[in-house]
């Protein structure tokens, strides 16, 4: 387990990646919505909304992710800049609450609650059991999402794991360049992949869009792929509710999200 005191060098590598940018103030911070950090429709990615406000919040705080919750409320498209306004509500000796909300053009586009920090104690376990996992090498590649092919899960190596369409678990196995899959901005922007999996256990084509998402985050391990557990629980009323767990290359727990999605419309069977 790595100590709560967070490195500048992987700090730089996060955000230079999501692209965040720094202002004279620290609660403030730009990012520009480039192709690295969209979705398959073109809009700003919402796992990679919540990783640059907890990315940035890392920043700030000099504390390591212990929850992020978020709801999404408008879209941003390609091409547009984002500024990111950031709240420290409660600073404590161990432990940070604190807040973040995403504004563009046309206003908010997500709002999040936070905590940072934590205590060293002898006490530390996990009640998730390792798993027994495969070489992810071995595994073929999830195709294409977008229609463009440029997007962030396009550009990120998914293979699968796991896949059988109407069966209500999906697995992946996901890497980002190095080991940035296994950092606090890495794990946040992939654990928003509940969508993904749904589509595969429903056995239908759909778009739509998140509405909220909350991570939670253990022991930091750093690890080359993740893999994500993907469980659909139920669609009732065209929305989707689900959760995400994620363990690092060895079968080691590092941590969970849970999501749900608005289904808008069903585009025909399972195109992926």
């Amino acid at each position: 387990m790595t100590s709560l005191k967070l490195t500048n060098t992987s700090q730089n590598d996060e955000l230079k990646f999501f692209g965040l940018e720094p202002t004279a103030d620290e609660l403030l911070w730009h990012m520009p919505i480039t192709s690295r950090v969209v979705g398959a429709t073109g809009t700003l990615h919402g796992g990679c909304a919540l990783a640059a406000v907890v990315g940035a919040l890392e920043v700030v705080t000099g504390r390591q992710l212990a929850y992020a919750s978020a709801q999404y409320v408008s879209r941003v498209e390609l091409g547009s800049e984002v500024t990111i306004q950031l709240e420290l509500n409660a600073v404590g000796n161990k432990i940070t609450q604190a807040a973040g909300s995403i504004i563009g053009d046309g206003g908010v586009v997500l709002r999040a609650l936070c905590g940072f920090g934590g205590r060293t104690l002898p006490e530390d376990r996990c009640w998730i059991q390792d798993r027994e996992l495969g070489d992810p090498l071995l595994c073929s590649k999830r195709p294409q999402t977008s229609e463009t092919g440029v997007s962030f899960t396009d550009s990120t190596d998914i293979r699968i794991a796991q896949q059988t369409p109407g069966d209500g678990v999906v697995q992946y196995w996901a890497r980002l360049p190095g080991t940035l899959a296994s950092t606090t901005m890495g794990l946040t922007a992939l654990a928003d992949l509940l969508p993904s999996g749904m589509r595969v256990s429903l056995n239908k084509a759909f778009r739509g869009s998140s509405l909220d998402n909350a991570i939670r985050l253990g022991q930091r391990l750093t690890s080359e792929w993740i893999l994500i557990e993907i469980e659909s629980f139920v669609v009732s009323q065209a929305i989707g509710h689900g959760v995400v767990r994620i363990f690092s290359e060895d079968g080691k727990f590092l941590g969970s999200a849970t999501q749900s999605f608005a289904i808008t419309k069903i585009t025909g069977e399972l195109d992926r």
